[in-house]
């Protein structure tokens, strides 16, 4: 009796150990970690799945926020995100500099600290680039066959008038992977040559803001015949059947995205393992699947990628080549903003005269100095980035930037009146 009762008490004791020990393996198994983004779930689903197949003890928890919200959420709830990864290079800087970030292991990361002249990782470490997005041009082929035109290969191919109406163009103020697309428009050439070149584009330009369309629908559905946009996109649409093809110009603005861990991460150990994930030749391989067509940032995961795949540090660099920091470009593209879209149908208009005023052959010396007073910025390069302005744009308060913004607009308009009255005295005199 005794014996069968010692053989029961054994049995139970081993069933409730191997209880304890199921038990503590689920819970291992359900460790979570929470990882805020705004990439799509195409993405999400395809490192979700890598990454817990690689880390089987952690579960992924996606928040998903955009770029706008992000701060306030993160402000607001401290201590319940783990990772930050997204396209926001203004959030990480800002993050940063309130603390909110803990510094990466350095042996992490694999990328060079810039590509060409394009910053990528955080100079003291606290986020790192995970991958790269090149904004450049999607292109209707037929509809370049059709119109008998060239196919533009470089952005001052966009300042050809057979393509007005033609260019769906981005608002740098309203979607934010075009916050780099003017300086990359302007660079490699002198100041006053790029504006003449922008001012061009401009009257051929057709704006997009934010959720309205998107460019690759503007140029599949033949809205329009060329589109600026990020590469991802196009490939995107390529892929599901659109009639596209893309172009990186010679100088591409290119978009780095970045991981961080919070400062206040509930699940360190879990943080750490998916930030190096993303920064592992694993994660960055994922990148080249057909969902995601994203480029790496490790410059050593290029030997895999597939035929055809775009490597970014085997194009060429231009020469003396620097990429304005972000507080520069979003000066450049309010005075962009408010100089030239604004006033968008005025300046066409404006142009439609002086073509008419060469048509019935009015003075040939005053008609060209109108045109290029019109395609002259007012300001000089100097004077755009100065301290002053630079301070302004650094500002918590928006005030003294839209203060800038009207000064600037009102400039232009009475800088276009001026040569429309100058026109309209040429059309209408003997």
């Amino acid at each position: 009796m005794t014996q069968s009762y010692d053989l029961v008490s054994r049995f139970k004791k081993l069933l409730l150990a191997s209880g304890l020990l199921l038990g503590s393996l689920v819970a291992t198994a359900s460790e979570k970690l929470v990882v805020m983004t705004s990439y799509p779930q195409e993405m999400i689903s395809q490192f979700e799945a890598a990454f817990e197949q690689q880390f089987p003890h952690y579960r992924l928890e996606v928040l998903w926020k955009q770029s706008n919200d992000a701060l306030s959420y993160l402000h607001q709830h401290p201590g319940e995100v783990d990772v930050y990864w997204t396209p926001s290079r203004q959030n990480f800087g800002l993050l940063a500099k309130q603390g909110l970030l803990q510094t990466l292991d350095p042996a992490w990361i694999h990328a060079p600290t810039s590509l060409h002249g394009t910053l990528l990782n955080d100079p003291q470490g606290l986020y790192a680039a995970t991958e790269i997005a090149g904004l450049g041009m999607v292109i209707a082929p037929s509809a370049f066959e059709k119109a008998k035109l060239r196919k533009p290969q470089d952005w001052q191919d966009l300042a050809n008038p057979a393509l007005q109406g033609q260019i769906a163009f981005p608002l740098p103020s309203k979607v934010g992977f075009a916050t780099g697309l003017i300086d990359a428009m302007l660079r490699g050439q002198a100041w006053a040559d790029g504006w003449a070149m922008l001012t061009k584009v401009t009257l051929n330009a057709r704006f997009i803001e934010s959720g309205s369309t998107f460019i690759t629908d503007e140029v599949a559905s033949g809205r329009a015949m060329v589109g600026l946009t990020m590469d991802f996109f196009a490939a995107s649409a390529i892929a599901k059947g659109a009639q596209l093809q893309y172009r990186y110009p010679p100088i591409v603005a290119y978009s780095p995205a970045h991981v961080a861990i919070l400062q206040q991460a509930p699940h360190q150990a879990a943080a750490e393992a998916f930030a190096q994930f993303t920064l592992s030749s694993a994660g960055q391989q994922l990148l080249f699947t057909p969902d995601i067509r994203k480029l790496p940032v490790d410059p050593a995961v290029y030997a895999q990628r597939p035929a055809g795949y775009f490597d970014p540090y085997a194009a060429a660099m231009p020469k003396d080549d620097v990429v304005r920091d972000v507080i520069a470009q979003n000066i450049l593209n309010t005075y962009f903003e408010a100089s030239l879209v604004k006033h968008q149908a005025l300046l066409q208009s404006l142009f439609v005269n002086i073509t008419f005023a060469r048509h019935l052959k009015r003075d040939a010396g005053k008609i060209s100095e109108i045109e290029q007073q019109l395609l002259q910025p007012w300001l000089t390069e100097q004077a755009l980035f100065s301290a002053e302005h630079v301070a302004a744009f650094q500002a918590t308060q928006a005030s003294e930037r839209e203060a800038l913004a009207k000064q600037w607009s009102e400039l232009a308009k009475a800088r276009y009146q001026a040569a429309a009255n100058a026109l309209q005295a040429l059309l209408v005199g003997p």
